[in-house]
């Protein structure tokens, strides 16, 4: 009966967490899936899930409390900013003529889905959080109680990949419909979220940069 309930709230959780997530990773899926067909949305979302797997098992093992250092938030957000502002203006100001024939090898379409989704700073403020609400009011120091845990952790990623795989699919039926004028505005569109975002980690950055240094002096 605790195994079915922890997978029940694991669904739960996994569809709050897809329905109200819209990070770098979410545009980029939605984009590859309308660009590259069903196929490679499907390898990014792979390499979402693997992300996503990879900062959670950390998170789950202990490691979560370097996520929350000013330092590493600091750096991360830094870099996260950097890369997302790169590729959201390359992509508004990269002109198509036709919609392109996008052919690219699986390993890099996974890696490109593993690299938007690692490089969201606010990801591991997630399944920190996540891990933190698991925990409450289980018993999360015993073999079971951390086995639960467990399992509602795989639920959650399993949801996720199931809710991706779903806008892959839905992304890939817009493509086919687009004409060429229209998937022009469409990429632009993407960039420009891609650089709004890229601005708010940016923002982001100069508050975690101004507490860094004006904290020690309140000190």
């Amino acid at each position: 009966m605790e195994l079915l309930l922890s997978i029940g709230k694991g669904v739960w959780y996994g569809f709050l967490i897809g329905l109200l997530s819209f990070g770098p990773s979410f545009f980029t899926l939605i984009h590859t899936g309308i660009q590259g067909g069903k196929k490679q949305g499907m390898q990014v979302a792979l390499g979402i899930f693997l992300s996503e797997m990879f900062v959670a098992l950390l998170c789950f093992f202990g490691l979560s409390r370097y996520f929350t250092t000013a330092s590493f938030q600091l750096v991360f957000t830094g870099m996260a900013a950097a890369a997302i502002l790169y590729l959201g203006i390359q992509s508004v100001f990269t002109k198509h003529h036709t919609l392109p024939e996008i052919k690219v090898s699986a390993s890099a379409s996974v890696y490109r889905g593993f690299f938007m989704n690692i490089i969201n700073p606010f990801v591991m403020l997630l399944w920190v959080s996540v891990i933190a609400t698991l925990s409450v009011g289980g018993e999360a120091h015993t073999e079971h109680g951390r086995t639960l845990i467990l399992v509602e952790l795989i639920t959650i990623l399993c949801t996720l990949l199931a809710l991706d795989l779903g806008k892959v699919y839905l992304s890939d039926y817009i493509g086919k419909k687009l004409s060429d004028r229209v998937y022009q505005l469409v990429n632009r569109y993407f960039g420009a979220i891609l650089s709004a975002i890229g601005l708010y980690f940016t923002y982001h950055f100069v508050v975690l940069l101004h507490a860094w240094y004006v904290t020690p002096v309140g000190h």
